[in-house]
């Protein structure tokens, strides 16, 4: 397991201090995936702006950036 830290960056920029224990890389972009879901879902719920240009950021222990993952890349929509 290795430790990877999830920042988001949207109304509120929240640094992940702590990390979290994934099995690898994709473990932990689905998991930034679910959580900018789970926050996009909290904005439509409260009538609140969704901006598509937020992201969470996947880092490691040093701070090196591995993979950013953007809320408009996490929703489709249909016409």
């Amino acid at each position: 397991m290795t430790v990877y830290h999830l920042n988001l960056f949207n109304d509120d920029d929240v640094l992940d201090e702590e990390g979290q224990d994934f099995a690898d890389l994709d473990a932990a972009e689905r998991e930034a995936i679910r959580n900018a879901r789970d926050v996009i879902a909290e904005h439509v719920r409260h009538g609140m702006p969704i901006d598509l240009n937020h992201r969470l950021e996947i880092v490691d222990g040093d701070g090196t950036i591995l993979k950013v993952v953007r809320f408009g890349d996490c929703v489709y929509f249909k016409h």
